[in-house]
């Protein structure tokens, strides 16, 4: 059987576009030659699974086709990385309810500021990727994509603005299920001490109200973190099904 050079090219540029931008595999600590040689090895194994396709003598339409798969490929990976901004974002609501958001320190692993709860959401989602095994269900649903959408056969008549609005509304109304409970306890100490500035004019509410505030969130977090955890589980177990129905807009 003769290797066809496109056809792998083809498979890899899918696989590297996912990869390079997938939250959790594209670490910036991670060594450019693991994800180059992870690429390779996953396009290897598609390689031999797929049938062998049309030959493409044209470096143009080859070249068209690259395009294709790259924004496929980057796609996917968007999806997937979108799941995790809600738990960024459910952190840094819960950062400005708080009054952390005033600390915020660029996160070179992110790539962007985060403060506390920012980060300390993320990295928990992190840990609960790994810990349910989902990069390996991201992997095989990688791999499946080429079953969804064929090499060549990528079209966006279903990729619509609906859509996109649609997801995105999704991601912050998972956010914002996720920082409720913090946002709920740091709003009842708000109106408890606008209650006590009323009542006790000479207590200086704004310097009193920080640290409560802090600390209440603090305690909070750790009161509910079983529920924290397991309500990570269930939106990061959303990352398949997000990506399968991401498939069929193509």
């Amino acid at each position: 059987m003769e290797f066809q050079v496109y056809k792998y090219i083809l498979i890899l540029i899918r696989i590297t576009a996912f990869i390079v931008i997938c939250p959790a595999i594209s670490f910036k600590g991670l060594p450019n030659t693991f994800k180059v040689g992870l690429s390779s090895v996953l396009s290897l194994f598609v390689y031999f699974a797929l049938p062998e396709i049309e030959v493409i003598d044209n470096l143009v339409v080859l070249g068209m086709l690259s395009m294709r798969e790259a924004f496929f490929g980057l796609a996917m990976g968007y999806v997937t990385n979108l799941i995790f901004a809600a738990m960024e974002i459910a952190g840094q609501l819960v950062d400005f309810q708080s009054g952390f958001s005033m600390a915020q320190t660029f996160d070179p692993n992110i790539g962007i500021n985060a403060a506390h709860y920012g980060r300390f959401y993320y990295w928990i989602g992190i840990c609960v990727f790994f810990l349910l095994d989902m990069h390996h269900k991201v992997i095989s649903t990688l791999i499946r994509s080429f079953e969804y959408v064929p090499l060549g056969e990528i079209t966006f008549q279903g990729l619509t603005v609906e859509a996109i609005l649609g997801i995105f509304s999704r991601i912050f109304e998972l956010a914002v299920n996720l920082a409720a409970p913090i946002i709920i306890v740091v709003l009842v100490i708000d109106v408890v001490l606008g209650v006590i500035s009323r009542t006790i004019p000479q207590i200086n509410v704004l310097m009193l109200g920080m640290p409560i505030k802090a600390a209440a969130s603090f305690l909070a977090v750790l009161m509910s973190l079983s529920w924290l955890l397991n309500k990570m589980g269930s939106i990061i177990g959303l990352i398949p099904e997000y990506l399968v129905g991401m498939m069929n807009l193509f």
